[in-house]
């Protein structure tokens, strides 16, 4: 795969930094002129004209130093956009389940969230497309800019279809106030097995006709969970039968277990991974006969990765596959890098004013949870960055889209919305938090600074200094709550953000996808090393 070539991005920053250096060159060689001149003038009117260079000691040249608060003034200003007056920008963004398995006869309901992530109050057309009947709960949809409504979409299964048929309706939603803005999501709902078993002359017990309705509750902090399960009008239960899988079609990777007439079952055998998503679905039987599958419920359980293992999503054989927010293509990776006794993954910005976003497109536990991280910046340099994204959304389609030049740079595929805890070296002992919710992409190649600009909650009351070992690893851990959001360095909390000082602080909380970030500013090459990342629902 090869992606059209925009030199634009660096032809910019080089040649601005190519004048720079010029400039700066010739002011000082007009400098040191002057002051000799000036010297050798002085000497004269006194009578006698310098005999060597030092009877007249040079002038010293003072370069001013850049404070912290003027250079994380100009960082930011690199990195973010401000909507400027008059010129309102318009977004919107999916998120929720893309996916149902169920029988004939039946309806799913996909429970979705439609988020404004344009700057201004924009109203929305629901529109879709469909073969089966499909029908949203609302046609229009008013929204204040960062705020999402949910919307339930259901689909009727015609009683006609088989095993194995299945349907995609693509769910539209039209910018009113800018009409090429749109966003969209397929929802894809398969067909399974539904028989009714006539009763045999020799068998005079009927099998069961209807399925059981299955749940779950929420995975604990042990990654505990629990499956429930009810089956109303059915005198000659047997038992049931559960399966398992991480295939949500059960085509692969299907673990059967078989119960007795119990209404519960204790899911307590997975330990955290990074294949933390579960399906599950269940049937009754009696008079020798099975009954229909239920319906399919989806957990999400604990994520753990110590980057051991490069199949988990995080890299690829290209280095890049696993990028999905990027501004210079071949100036950003991402990778694993290995020793005898433990494993990272790296990713690494090197061009100036350069971010990116790398992940593995796995979803967070329901809320509450928690992610913790050990990290360290593997390149020293002013201004670098590193840190993690959370709150990001995913429509389900390839992200980014590497077929076009502005399918890799300015796709609305996935984390067109999240947070970052972006961590920004100053000096050996001083590491900032700029804590970031960012509400919109902006992709700007003729703009200063960095091309692809983050717009949201993003300014100087939102940095923290953390005095710590710049240079090394720390532990990292936040916190996600409805209520609040917590952020945590060597076990100390240093950061919380709610909605007290931050409005619409919280406006990406349900979003579930999350990964690790890097960034500078106008300084090359920052570098971010991760030795774990880990997801956890919290208990309360």
């Amino acid at each position: 795969m090869e992606v059209e070539n925009k030199d634009m991005h660096d032809i910019t920053y080089k040649e601005r930094r190519l004048v720079a250096g010029i400039t700066a060159v010739t002011a000082l060689g007009l400098l040191l002129l002057l002051l000799l001149v000036q010297a050798f003038v002085t000497a004269v009117a006194a009578g006698s004209a310098p005999t060597t260079p030092q009877t007249q000691p040079a002038a010293q040249v003072i370069t001013p130093t850049v404070t912290f608060d003027e250079a994380m003034a100009a960082y930011i200003a690199g990195h973010t956009i401000q909507s400027p007056v008059g010129e309102p920008t318009y977004g919107a963004a999916w998120s929720g389940e893309t996916m149902h398995i169920s029988y004939p006869g039946e309806t799913v309901s996909y429970m979705l969230v439609l988020s404004n992530t344009g700057s201004i109050t924009d109203t929305f057309d629901i529109t879709y497309t469909a073969t089966w009947n499909t029908t949203p709960s609302t046609t229009t949809v008013t929204l204040l800019a960062g705020d999402g409504a949910e919307i339930e979409v259901n689909v009727s299964i015609p009683g006609s279809a088989n095993n194995g048929d299945s349907d995609t309706a693509v769910v539209t939603a039209t910018s009113q106030g800018q009409i090429t803005t749109t966003a969209t999501i397929t929802l894809t709902t398969l067909v399974q097995d539904s028989i009714i078993y006539l009763p045999l002359i020799t068998k005079p017990v009927p099998p069961p006709t209807g399925a059981p309705t299955l749940s779950a509750t929420r995975p604990n902090s042990s990654n505990h969970w629990q499956m429930n399960w009810t089956l109303e009008g059915y005198p000659y239960l047997s038992g049931y039968q559960l399966q398992e899988s991480q295939d949500a079609s059960f085509d692969s990777g299907v673990t059967t277990t078989d119960l007795g007439t119990v209404n519960t079952k204790l899911i307590d055998t997975h330990q955290p991974s990074p294949d933390n998503v579960f399906y599950y679905r269940i049937r009754a039987y009696g008079g020798g006969q099975y009954g229909p599958w239920s319906n399919v419920v989806k957990v999400v359980g604990a994520y753990y990765d110590e980057f051991t293992n490069n199949q988990t999503g995080w890299s690829g054989p290209t280095l890049k596959e696993s990028l999905r927010r990027l501004t210079f293509l071949e100036k950003i990776d991402a990778w694993y890098e290995q020793t005898d006794q433990v494993s990272w993954l790296i990713l690494r910005v090197e061009d100036s004013w350069d971010w990116a976003i790398a992940s593995p497109l796995k979803p967070a536990p329901i809320l509450p949870y928690s992610i913790e991280f050990r990290s360290m910046p593997a390149n020293l340099g002013n201004l670098v960055s590193h840190g993690v994204v959370f709150g990001g959304d995913w429509s389900g389609e390839p992200c980014p889209d590497w077929s076009t030049y502005l399918g890799v740079y300015a796709h609305t595929n996935c984390f067109n919305h999240f947070y970052t805890t972006n961590l920004i070296w100053y000096s050996d002992t001083n590491m900032r938090l700029l804590w970031e919710r960012v509400d919109q992409l902006v992709w700007c190649p003729n703009c200063d600074g960095s091309p692809l600009k983050r717009l949201g909650d993003i300014d100087g009351n939102n940095i923290v200094e953390l005095s710590i070992n710049a240079n090394s690893w720390n532990d990292y851990r936040v916190e996600v709550r409805q209520t609040d959001i917590k952020f945590y360095v060597n076990n100390n909390l240093r950061f919380t953000y709610d909605t007290d000082n931050h409005p619409n602080a919280l406006a990406w909380i349900n979003s579930p996808y999350f990964g690790v970030f890097a960034s500078t500013d106008e300084y090359s090459n920052s570098t971010g090393r991760f030795e774990y990342i880990k997801v956890t629902p919290l208990d309360n």
